[in-house]
C-alpha cells in the first residue's frame, strides 16, 4: 500500500527474536498447516485437488523475465472481481488483501523480501515482523476449521491497523487527513533514499529493488486491485525504470564533473585559498597551463556567442569572482552542434602535433539551471529570495558530461562567476558535492524511521539529593585513593 503523507507518518523497524531463544520443533505443526492450505477451499471457491509432483524442477519465483501469471478459473476471476476486490470494499481492505495475496504468490528471497518490506513500511503499511504469529503457533482445530484466506490473514505480517485512535508510524483510517494515496510519490521517495542506503551504490542491488517494486505494481494492475488509482500506478511503474537509469547516470556524472574545461579555467584564474576545501584544485597543479589556455580560448570562442558574448573573447581579461556553494536544478541542456565538434577536432589535432602528450580537447555544450533548496530531513538555514530562485545560470560542460545529465537533476556544486569584457558570462564549476536524480523526493515519514511508541517510565526523576549522594561517593573514592 502506498501512502504519501501530507502531515507526519513514519517508517518502522524490523523486530527480530532473540538469538538465544530455543527453537521449538514445529515440523508436525507446519506440515498440518501446509496440508490445510493445499486442501482448503479458497474462501468462496471449490476445494482444489492436490496435484502430484511430477518433477523436481525449480518452481518459478515470479520475477523471471518471461514469467506469466498462472491461469485462473472463471470462478476465481468472479471472486476477485465481485468479492475480494469488489468496489464495495474500501481501498484499505482491497490493498491490504492485494499485498497479502501478492506475497503469497511470489517466492521472495531474503534480499527481495527486505526490499519489499521496507517499501511497504515507507508507504504506511505495518510490515514489521511479529513474534509468535507463525503457522506453528496456531491450534490444530483452528487450522482445520479456517479457510485459506483466513489462515493467510492470521500469519500475515502486512497489515493496516484499524483499531485505536490512529497516529504513530503507520497509516490509520482515523488519521487519514495526514496521508495521501500516492504510489508514484512513495516509489520516488523509496528510490531516492532507502534503496541507496540498502545498496551502497551497487547497480545490481538497485535493479533488484526497482524490479521488485515494479513487479508488485504490475500485479495490482493485472488483478484490478484499485482501478481508481490505475493512472498513478502506471506512472509509478514507469518511474521504476527511470530511477534505475538515472541512478546509473548520476554515478557516471559524479566521476566526470567538473570536466577538463572547468578545471582549466580554475587552474588559470582561481586561487587555492579561495575556500574550496574539497575542490579539485590540487589536481589542477599538474595541468599544462599552456594547454589549459588553448582549451579555454577554443571553447569560449565557440560557446560564448550562444550565451550572448563576443565571438572573439579575450581570455586573459576574463574575471572569475564570487565563489559560492549552491544547489542548481537543471532546466535545459544544449549539446554542441556538429560544426562545433568538427572545429574542436581540427584544432585539437593541430595542437597535439606540437604537444603529443596533451589530452584531446572535447567539444562542449551548455546547461541552464536555477538555484533551489533541497529538502532532505536536515535543518536548512539557507534561504532564497524570489529573484534568486528565478535567476537562470549558464554552465559550460563537455558533451560526455551533458549526456549523463537530465532536466530536473539537482547538482550541489561550488561555482564562481566568469565574465568577459565584451559581454557574456557563465558559472565555472569548481567542484561537485552531490547530484540528485530528477525524481528526487523526500517523504516526511522517513524522519520517523526509528521512532518508537512512548512507554511510561516508573523510575523517579533525578533530584538534588541523588546528585549529593553521587558527590559524596566520588569524594570518598578520591580519599581512599589518597
Amino acid at each position: 500500500m502506498d501512502f504519501s503523507p501530507t502531515g507526519t507518518a513514519s517508517i518502522g523497524d524490523q523486530v527480530y527474536g532473540s538469538h538465544d531463544a530455543k527453537i521449538p520443533d514445529i515440523s508436525e505443526q507446519t506440515k498440518l498447516f501446509n496440508e490445510a492450505m493445499e486442501g482448503k477451499p479458497d474462501d468462496k471457491g471449490k476445494k482444489k485437488k492436490k496435484k502430484k509432483k511430477k518433477s523436481k524442477a525449480t518452481k518459478p519465483t515470479g520475477f523471471e523475465e518471461y514469467y506469466c501469471e498462472p491461469v485462473i478459473t472463471p470462478a476465481e476471476a468472479w471472486d476477485e472481481k465481485n468479492l475480494i476486490y469488489s468496489p464495495d470494499r474500501s481501498f484499505v481492505e482491497r490493498i491490504e488483501e492485494g499485498i497479502q495475496r501478492y506475497r503469497a504468490r511470489r517466492r521472495l528471497d531474503a534480499v527481495r523480501n527486505q526490499v519489499f518490506t521496507q517499501y511497504l513500511i515507507l508507504g504506511g503499511v505495518d510490515a514489521t515482523a511479529r513474534q509468535f504469529q507463525g503457522a506453528d503457533k496456531l491450534p490444530d482445530d483452528l487450522i482445520r476449521e479456517s479457510t485459506k484466506g483466513e489462515l493467510r490473514d492470521m500469519v500475515s505480517d502486512d497489515v493496516i491497523h484499524r483499531g485505536g485512535e490512529g497516529g504513530g508510524r503507520f497509516y490509520h483510517p482515523a488519521s487519514s487527513e495526514h496521508w495521501d494515496v500516492d504510489f508514484t510519490g512513495v516509489v520516488a521517495g523509496f528510490m531516492s533514499h532507502k534503496v541507496l542506503d540498502m545498496s551502497g551504490g551497487e547497480m545490481e542491488m538497485i535493479w533488484i529493488a526497482s524490479n521488485t517494486i515494479q513487479n508488485f505494481l504490475k500485479y495490482l494492475i493485472l488483478h484490478d486491485v484499485c482501478p481508481e488509482h490505475a493512472d498513478d500506478i502506471n506512472r509509478a511503474i514507469k518511474l521504476c525504470d527511470q530511477a534505475f537509469e538515472e541512478i546509473g547516470l548520476v554515478s557516471n556524472a559524479l566521476e566526470l564533473v567538473p570536466g577538463a574545461f572547468n578545471r582549466s579555467v580554475a587552474a588559470l584564474h582561481c586561487e587555492e585559498e579561495d575556500g574550496d576545501a574539497i575542490s579539485l584544485l590540487v589536481d589542477n597543479k599538474d595541468l599544462d597551463r599552456n594547454h589549459a589556455l588553448h582549451t579555454v580560448a577554443l571553447i569560449a570562442t565557440l560557446v560564448l556567442p550562444t550565451l550572448g558574448g563576443s565571438s572573439t573573447p579575450n581570455v586573459n581579461a576574463m574575471e572569475v569572482t564570487n565563489p559560492i556553494e549552491r544547489t542548481f536544478e537543471i532546466t535545459s541542456i544544449t549539446p554542441p552542434t556538429k560544426e562545433m565538434r568538427q572545429r574542436v577536432a581540427v584544432v585539437s589535432e593541430h595542437l597535439r602535433k606540437s604537444n603529443p602528450s596533451a589530452p584531446p580537447i572535447q567539444a562542449c555544450g551548455t546547461m541552464q539551471g536555477h538555484p533551489v533548496i533541497v529538502l532532505d530531513g536536515w535543518d536548512v538555514t539557507d534561504k532564497l529570495t524570489d529573484e534568486e530562485a528565478k535567476e537562470e545560470s549558464s554552465f559550460i560542460l563537455e558533451e560526455l558530461i551533458l549526456e549523463q545529465l537530465r532536466v530536473g537533476m539537482k547538482l550541489t556544486i561550488g561555482v564562481s562567476t566568469c565574465t568577459f569584457p565584451g559581454g557574456g558570462a557563465f558559472k565555472v564549476v569548481r567542484y561537485v558535492k552531490g547530484i540528485k536524480p530528477s525524481f528526487y523526493t523526500f517523504l516526511p515519514q522517513d524522519l520517523m524511521r526509528y521512532w518508537k511508541e512512548p512507554v511510561p517510565n516508573e523510575r523517579p526523576g533525578p533530584s538534588i539529593h541523588d546528585r549529593h549522594d553521587l558527590l559524596e561517593l566520588a569524594v570518598g573514592e578520591d580519599e581512599a585513593d589518597d
